[in-house]
């Protein structure tokens, strides 16, 4: 059996190799992201955050890789395929902050949008008066704006001509949101229109942002937000968090009035694009989803054309099993078995895929010999021959290892 496991530097170099790429997972971060889309098991929880992970519009640079799930013993996703410098880069790249933003994921159903709406809504007739409100215009900041809009007009029972641009500059015009990072799209917003009398509405914003606008713009009589977001910046840069804040303010294109770390705020219908700079295509792409397209409408509509096949690593079982360190998946017809201890990755084929799918679903020798019977025209004590020789094989590799239970 020797020349059917094909360790991948022996192969020509002229032949395109797959590889596979680990990517760690925090399990606090896990337990962050299951309770935030409010799963039951963890292994549901990676299995999600694979679907967001496989629907970034960024693979449509590197099609064909595979996005292999392993929920035990350690969560944990991986790419199989052949990646480029750039694609490699990626990934590289999206390492670093992946656990972090996973763990400071604040996810917004729509249920909870509806009543934020309504807190909104109060805060409105609170400092405004309901009387008062029938005055006001209202308007929405596209496109996140104007789904809070809609919420808002049903929370307020606004009508039609309320929706309209105000008959005059001295009528108040609220403007709505359903978040706020730094300010720049209501800067636009008034840069765009003239008017004297403007209140601003958003479901979640950081304090410090709504004083900054209040103090900066005269025009804007009150900044209201349903919900407050945290900044980390602070506890994260220590003493040097002001200058870090000044310099993101002089770096940044447009007028922002205040940055910070602030929880990563994603809707039901929005997903805000996060991105990194990749120097090998010297440009700036997308990075990966963190929320599945089935509960988010903008990554549904914007999954990648060229998305990775999700396989689920099956759970090991038998006294010989796949070690921790060992990683597998198919791609293109081949089986690709890697060692992330040294590096090192293989490719089975023919009997020797059939023989290690059936060795990692059954555990057993005697049950792999079983299956396999029915598959080869061959007789049983030729197969377990086979069967145990390139076992022992792969053993010796250090693919297979003897389970805890086996060692007791």
């Amino acid at each position: 059996m020797q020349e059917i496991l094909c360790q991948n530097e022996a192969r020509l170099p002229s032949v395109s190799l797959p590889k596979i790429y680990g990517i760690p997972i925090d399990s606090e971060a896990l337990a962050k992201y299951s309770r935030e889309l409010q799963l039951k098991e963890p292994t549901e929880a990676l299995f999600g955050l694979a679907q967001a992970i496989a629907s970034s519009p960024i693979w449509a640079e590197m099609p064909g890789n595979i996005l292999i799930v392993r929920p035990t013993p350690q969560p944990a996703l991986f790419v199989l395929g052949c990646l480029d410098e750039a694609g490699r880069v990626r990934i590289a790249r999206e390492l670093p902050d992946l656990n972090l933003n996973i763990t400071r994921l604040r996810y917004i159903s729509y249920r909870q949008a509806e009543a934020d709406c309504e807190r909104l809504a109060k805060q409105l007739v609170d400092r405004f008066g309901y009387e008062e409100l029938k005055e006001f215009h209202f308007t929405g900041i596209p496109r996140g704006g104007l789904i809070v809009l809609a919420m808002l007009a049903y929370a307020l029972g606004l009508t039609p001509e309320q929706l309209e641009p105000p008959p005059s500059p001295d009528v108040p015009w609220v403007v709505v949101d359903d978040c706020v990072f730094t300010g720049s799209r209501l800067s636009n917003f008034l840069q765009s229109h003239s008017h004297e009398a403007v209140i601003f509405a958003v479901l979640y914003s950081h304090p410090d942002l709504r004083r900054a606008i209040a103090s900066r713009e005269p025009h804007v009589k009150a900044c209201l937000s349903a919900q407050d977001i945290h900044d980390y910046a602070p506890e994260d840069l220590g003493d040097s968090y002001p200058d870090w804040q000044a310099h993101c303010l002089a770096q940044l294109d447009g007028i922002r009035y205040w940055v910070g770390k602030t929880d990563n705020i994603c809707f039901s219908w929005n997903e805000p694009d996060r991105f990194v700079w990749n120097p090998v295509t010297e440009k700036i792409e997308g990075c990966w989803l963190l929320i599945p397209p089935e509960i988010c409408l903008k990554n549904r509509l914007k999954a990648a054309t060229e998305a990775p096949i999700i396989q689920i690593q099956p759970e090991s079982k038998g006294l010989i099993q796949p070690g921790s360190q060992v990683i597998f998946g198919e791609y293109e017809g081949q089986i690709v078995v890697g060692n992330l201890a040294t590096g090192e990755s293989f490719c089975l084929t023919g009997v020797a895929a059939d023989i290690w799918q059936a060795y990692a679903q059954h555990g057993d020798v005697e049950q792999v010999v079983m299956s396999l019977l029915s598959s080869y025209d061959v007789e049983e004590a030729t197969l377990r021959c086979d069967v145990e020789t390139f076992i022992d094989e792969l053993y010796t590799q250090g693919l297979l290892v003897k389970s805890v239970d086996a060692k007791r």
